[in-house]
């Protein structure tokens, strides 16, 4: 249920930053969840690609714990690394599901450049790589982070289904725009993906790299979470993990209310 607007004449800069510095707050209050998102993160520096597989379903999964946490802390209610672990289960399939859409919608818009332009996009990117292609993969990379800023809320807060998802996050920022214009356009979740893609330097830097840019990244997950519960509230304290068939036909109304500033 969309909540209460917030004045125009409130400077987003200042909601960006005080959201940014709640986010910091509630990481420095429970380690355990960056370090969880750390370890994940870093495990795909040192397995082997038979590992991988799982490591990646874990980790879809606790993309939805995370913002949980950052739920239950706007809050001011406490929540247990072994209850945000227990989530990762109802979350994976979702994220899943988000992750072949958006591979499936980069692979058509590949096979067209392919078929109409010549520029065939290689599965890996590499030092020999022509730099048109690089260039391509970078916008791509920068344009479905900043598209998907409040998907991957909707998924965790409002919906199980990925593609209901994909559209209360399309339209939550035409409608919020420019007041989201911060949340959308904030950069460290779109250079995470960029490490990834164009990966700098050895495996030492390529993971002190990747680090920096998760812990980075959480704070603007965090920020994100907050704007998000501000305009719509959560299906409840675990957000959509748990919501039903019954409550999708309905909507999937919040039963929680939307979370302002000072109220944590």
């Amino acid at each position: 249920m969309p909540g209460s607007v917030p004045p125009e004449s409130t400077p987003s800069r200042v909601g960006f930053s005080a959201d940014l510095a709640s986010a910091a707050r509630a990481l420095l209050s429970q380690p355990s969840v960056p370090l969880v998102s750390l370890a994940v993160t870093l495990q795909f520096f040192f397995i082997t690609n038979a590992v991988k597989l799982a490591v990646l379903l874990f980790l879809l999964g606790w993309y939805g714990a995370e913002r949980v946490f950052f739920q239950r802390h706007l809050q001011g209610r406490s929540v247990s690394l072994p209850h945000l672990l227990r989530l990762v289960k109802p979350f994976m399939g979702r994220f899943l599901v988000l992750g072949v859409l958006c591979a499936t919608v980069l692979a058509t818009f590949f096979d067209a450049l392919d078929r109409v332009f010549g520029i065939a996009i290689p599965a890996h990117i590499g030092a020999n790589t022509p730099v048109p292609v690089k260039l391509i993969m970078a916008v791509l990379a920068i344009v479905t982070d900043f598209s998907l800023t409040f998907v991957t809320p909707a998924l965790a807060y409002t919906t199980r289904s990925a593609v209901r998802a994909v559209r209360i996050g399309f339209a939550m920022i035409g409608q919020t725009w420019p007041r989201s214009a911060l949340y959308v356009l904030c950069p460290p979740l779109a250079l995470n993906l960029l490490n990834y893609v164009f990966p700098v330097g050895g495996i030492v830097l390529q993971s002190a790299t990747a680090s920096v840019f998760t812990l980075v990244g959480l704070l603007a997950k965090g920020a994100i979470a907050a704007f998000y519960l501000r305009e719509r509230g959560s299906h409840s304290e675990d957000g959509a993990a748990y919501i039903s068939a019954g409550e999708e036909a309905f909507g999937g109304v919040a039963v929680t209310r939307p979370i302002h500033h000072g109220e944590a």
